[in-house]
């Protein structure tokens, strides 16, 4: 239902990202897998048109991906970017109310069941997103990115700088909205433990290109892979 298909592209005149082509169906959570520096922030840029593509496509449930990230989003792409970027003069609430209503969706209903999904948020709601710490201006993140209501969402290094609790939290969230509500996800992660726990299969990336696809439990299986690809 989600599809890159011969992705090439970068900044400027330097190409990053070489020929990539990754497939994410529907209902699956899949993780995208790599030391830093190999791609995966720019795939992830590309695919939601934050760069300018140099050759490739991208398809969002069989249709051709518009080329403004508002249309996308439209179309039931999610996105939280590496860093967060929450709105730091808003609420908690008024992120997620923002994000639902630019998008046709009920802000209100939309702040209750983040509230719900999300309880740490909770004694939050009415302060800044900006005075938040870092674990929490990611749960945040990704409360306002499920607002619009996904098909697919693409998580961009969602455990950085966050404490090893919240993680697990959020690993449990992203299995349950996977489920219950049938959200596809993508995961572009250097933290396998936290992929093999929510990812059924995932694709490794080395110098700008697709190295490998593989299973969960080929590459837990797999130590000397581990090693080579993911330094870990």
């Amino acid at each position: 239902m989600f599809k890159i298909e011969n992705a090439t592209g970068g900044y400027g005149k330097t190409t990053i990202i070489r020929n990539v082509s990754i497939e994410v169906k529907e209902g699956e959570i899949v993780a995208l897998l790599g030391r830093n520096g190999v791609g995966k922030s720019t795939l992830m840029r590309y695919a939601t048109n934050l760069i300018p593509p140099m050759s490739g496509s991208v398809e969002i449930d069989g249709k051709a991906a518009p080329n403004s990230p508002a249309k996308q989003a439209r179309m039931g792409l999610g996105y939280v970017p590496q860093g967060r970027f929450v709105f730091p003069r808003m609420t908690v609430t008024e992120n997620i109310a923002v994000a639902a209503a630019s998008n046709g969706h009920d802000p209100k209903k939309a702040v209750a069941e983040a509230l719900e999904d999300f309880p740490l948020l909770q004694p939050k709601a009415g302060d800044l997103a900006g005075g938040l710490s870092g674990g929490q201006q990611q749960v945040l993140a990704l409360a306002r990115a499920l607002a619009i209501v996904p098909k697919i969402l693409l998580l961009d290094e969602p455990t950085e700088g966050v404490q090893p609790s919240i993680i697990d939290e959020m690993a449990g969230i992203l299995k349950r909205i996977n489920k219950d509500r049938g959200i596809a996800i993508l995961v572009a992660e250097q933290n396998l433990d936290f992929c093999l726990s929510v990812s059924q299969r995932a694709y490794v990336m080395e110098k700008g290109a697709i190295r490998m696809e593989t299973d969960r439990d080929s590459l837990l299986a797999d130590k000397a892979l581990q090693q080579e690809l993911l330094g870990v």
